[in-house]
């Protein structure tokens, strides 16, 4: 959990901006901090969180839970962050299923994992139940969404 009090930083052009702009600027500026080599908890936690669920989002939106699982970097720091600011914007639904697509995927065998981040499943074949789990779960999510 990052705990310093350093204020969210902002274009300010962005904000009077919508909110996709306000949310693109946030990005801009924290990879820009991390260009520069400050350490996560040398940034705003709030905008670090924004930064966060976005960069969550975005995966999700291209290619499920696995995607997110592949890039993330330090998921156990991550799914952290994506939790906190979650919760701090009222996304209770979105935290809830999150949290059910994280308890699954960590559930999974080391070869349901790779069948799942492959998306090699085949559909006339047979379908690990994990893996149908978490292809039901990515569903819930387009539809949450």
């Amino acid at each position: 959990m990052i705990t310093t009090p350093q204020p969210v930083v902002l274009t300010s052009s962005s904000i009077e901006a919508s909110d996709e702009e306000t949310v693109q600027a946030n990005v801009t500026v924290i990879d820009a901090m991390h260009t520069a080599l400050l350490h996560t908890g040398e940034m705003s936690p709030v905008g670090v969180r924004s930064y966060y669920v976005d960069f969550y989002l975005t995966q999700a939106l291209e290619g499920g839970f696995a995607q997110y699982a592949f890039l993330a970097l330090d998921r156990a720091a991550t799914d952290t962050l994506i939790r906190e600011g979650m919760a701090g914007m009222g996304a209770t639904s979105h935290l809830e299923l999150f949290n059910r697509a994280v308890e699954s995927y960590d559930a999974l065998s080391e070869e349901d994992t790779e069948l799942y981040l492959d998306g090699s499943v085949d559909d006339g074949g047979d379908v690990p139940d994990g893996v149908l789990r978490m292809e039901e779960l990515d569903g819930e999510f387009e539809e949450l969404l």
